[in-house]
């Protein structure tokens, strides 16, 4: 008995029914997994009775196409915008600085 609060500790370990526990949490688990599983058939029954392959494919060419024309948008008439007005800008800025 070197270090009695040591001694307790592993004679309170050795009384916890570890199996118990163990049976506990693999229910936990098999319910989760059967959770999952069941959430998966109705979202795949459902993804097939609604179409939504063709739907999804339709909403990104849609987001594809708006991308393609904020894209444009922005190299071809707000970057050029930006430009000219920090160019506007730093000439009236110089302008004020030499007065």
């Amino acid at each position: 008995m070197a270090f009695p609060p040591a001694n307790a500790f592993v004679s309170s370990m050795k009384k916890i029914d570890y199996k118990k526990h163990y049976n506990q949490f693999m229910d936990a688990v098999v319910i989760f997994c059967a959770f999952v599983a069941a959430v998966y058939t109705v979202s795949c029954k459902k993804w097939e009775q609604y179409n939504v392959t063709e739907r999804l494919q339709l909403f990104v060419l849609f987001v594809k196409e708006k991308s393609i024309i904020v894209s444009d948008w922005l190299c071809d008439d707000f970057s050029p915008f930006v430009v000219d007005t920090y160019n506007e800008l730093r000439s009236v800025y110089n302008i004020m600085r030499t007065v």
